[in-house]
């Protein structure tokens, strides 16, 4: 299972994210996709998908409960009432980390073992203080990180005091990607890119994804429009970079690759209707002659 932590500065839009890149790599690539919140305290769950309250089970239930399988954890699961290949899972809106026990790190490999055998993608929404969250920490070691920026002078000020303490992490020290989130224009943007130390990919303010979240409806898959186009662009450039180590072929999805061995299946055929069509010509031009010495010796 590949898993892929999103990890940034507070309120920078990390939750957003990791859950528009989920849905399109679920949407894009068809393969099972969990994704996992973190947070407890203001679980995702309750605002995000309000009309699925009653639907699944807690994480803090199913990660301390000891030998629980895959069937339990198919329970816990929040199913994607549209997309059959996305799944959540997170804490309730009742309960948080002080309702359970402690948690070991033992118990996260654990969970992440019993989600490979059903999952292929699992995109982790980290906490931004990791040191307190076990889940975090794994997506961070053995993921590959997108490290959100906010486009703000906080979330500078946050990189500059945690981005040294990351260093022990292998999935964010050797494969982070890093991202800037709703800088206001492009001299903002690049003041970013600079104190991040490089940004590989910036996301505009997107008035569609604030008023799906105003209205309920985050859960829905986004739809390309006018107002949104550079966001989804730049979500599909994402899906891309992180999928381009896995792919066999690496920056494109399935419908281009479709398209492709479509295209190559028909050359053959093309190259027999060329060469009948060439036939169907030369042979007046063979056939005349003939016709004119014909013509003489029976004179």
């Amino acid at each position: 299972m590949e898993v892929i932590g999103v990890w940034g500065s507070p309120g920078g839009g990390k939750t957003t994210l990791a859950m528009e890149l989920a849905k399109t790599i679920s949407e894009e690539t068809k393969e099972n996709v969990v994704l996992i919140f973190t947070e407890d305290q203001a679980s995702p769950l309750s605002y995000l998908f309000p009309g699925r309250n009653k639907e699944g089970g807690s994480l803090g239930k199913i990660i301390t409960m000891a030998g629980f399988d895959q069937d339990e954890l198919i329970r816990t699961l929040v199913n994607h009432p549209k997309n059959k290949y996305l799944a959540c899972l997170g804490y309730r809106n009742e309960d948080c980390k002080l309702s359970y026990p402690d948690v070991v790190e033992s118990q996260v490999i654990d969970l992440f073992v019993t989600l490979g055998q059903k999952f292929k993608y699992a995109v982790v929404d980290g906490q931004s203080n990791f040191h307190n969250d076990w889940i975090t920490q794994y997506a961070l070691r053995y993921g590959r990180c997108v490290m959100v920026g906010g486009g703000d002078l906080k979330s500078i000020a946050f990189f500059n005091a945690t981005t040294t303490l990351l260093q022990d992490f292998p999935g964010f020290r050797d494969s982070a990607i890093r991202v800037a989130n709703n800088p206001w224009d492009f001299e903002t943007w690049r003041l970013i890119g600079e104190k991040y130390g490089g940004v590989q990919h910036y996301f505009p303010y997107c008035m569609d994804v604030q008023l799906a979240y105003l209205e309920e409806r985050s859960i829905e898959s986004i739809k390309t429009t006018k107002r949104n186009r550079e966001f989804v662009r730049e979500l599909s450039r994402l899906r891309e970079s992180l999928m381009a180590e896995t792919s066999e072929y690496p920056h494109e999805n399935r419908s281009t690759r479709k398209q492709k061995r479509s295209k190559k299946e028909r050359i053959p055929k093309q190259r027999v209707e060329k060469f009948k069509k060439e036939k169907t010509r030369r042979t007046p031009i063979f056939k005349l002659p003939f016709k004119k010495v014909k013509e003489e010796g029976s004179e």
